[in-house]
């Protein structure tokens, strides 16, 4: 596996929370300062910032189809931009603390909160179509199953919660305890036969959803938390952690092939906070609370 730098950009004046992108080879940070940056891959130096927000920002999702952007808040509320039009459409304050995550899944728009709620949003009227209550504690991650009806929800109770995506059968529901800590970050592997969860315990954990989510295998992954975890391909992952490292793993076997770090590859001087990988392009974006993204070449 090579691994190359190609750049390194800083244009937010505070740490970075989350960093998405599109077809279209644009991506969109947000962060403590309440703004949001859109960057062109073809012309990285030149971003533009599409939103000021009050409030730290905390999560994004983008609507390709309509270009509307999702924006979540420190303080609960929930922001609805037409990029387009260049303006905000909906304004939410429906979440009583954070929303620390926003996806969009079926044609609807989940929003996971401190508050310990999931609501769901319809993705083109913006109207509210049911808020469930999952955790006494904070929710901070939502992955979806690529195959089943299944949603999973990292929480700050330690727990992962398996549910139905239309949460309408309570009997299907299924608990994981096996974090000592608040669960930050899980994937769904492309075939659906694994989920990955890191958290605050800084262990990395894969559990096969086949045999009712068995953990197969757990290990201590980075010194601190891991803040997140996306899937390369069918035989890697990546996982970002609040020691300042990126890791590169097989997915098979969960050996570790390789860290990017300050030392080896000028990488990030803080916690790195997200990651998004862009297929196309062979491409690893992570960024951090150094104030600046970086883009990394995986070739396999």
């Amino acid at each position: 596996m090579l691994v190359e730098k190609k750049f390194r950009v800083a244009a937010h004046s505070g740490s970075i929370y989350s960093v998405i992108s599109n077809s279209k080879k644009n991506i969109f940070t947000g962060g403590s300062e309440g703004v949001v940056l859109m960057w062109d891959l073809n012309s990285i130096e030149n971003p533009v910032a599409v939103a000021k927000v009050s409030g730290q920002i905390f999560s994004l999702c983008i609507i390709e189809d309509l270009n509307h952007l999702w924006i979540g808040t420190m303080n609960g509320a929930i922001h609805v931009l037409d990029l387009n039009e260049k303006k905000e459409i909906r304004y939410f304050i429906h979440h009583s603390q954070s929303v620390f995550d926003i996806q969009i899944h079926d044609k609807k728009i989940y929003t996971a909160s401190k508050d310990g709620n999931i609501s769901v949003w319809d993705v083109r009227s913006q109207n509210l179509l049911k808020t469930v209550f999952v955790s006494q504690s904070g929710l901070r991650k939502i992955s979806f199953h690529p195959t089943k009806n299944e949603i999973a929800i990292g929480s700050s109770d330690n727990s992962i919660y398996i549910l139905h995506s239309s949460f309408q059968d309570p009997a299907s529901r299924i608990q994981l305890r096996v974090h000592t800590n608040s669960v930050f970050s899980l994937c769904y592997t492309n075939d659906g036969k694994y989920l990955l969860s890191g958290g605050r315990d800084a262990m990395l954990n894969c559990f096969a959803t086949e045999e009712n989510y068995t953990l197969k295998k757990s290990l201590p992954a980075h010194l601190y938390t891991i803040n997140d975890i996306v899937i390369i391909n069918e035989n890697h992952f990546a996982t970002a952690g609040r020691d300042k490292h990126i890791k590169l793993w097989n997915l098979e076997t969960l050996e570790l092939i390789k860290v990017i770090d300050k030392e080896k590859f000028d990488a990030h001087i803080n916690s790195v906070n997200k990651l998004r990988w862009i297929n196309d392009e062979k491409l690893l974006l992570s960024v951090s609370d150094d104030r600046s993204m970086m883009g990394w070449k995986i070739l396999i």
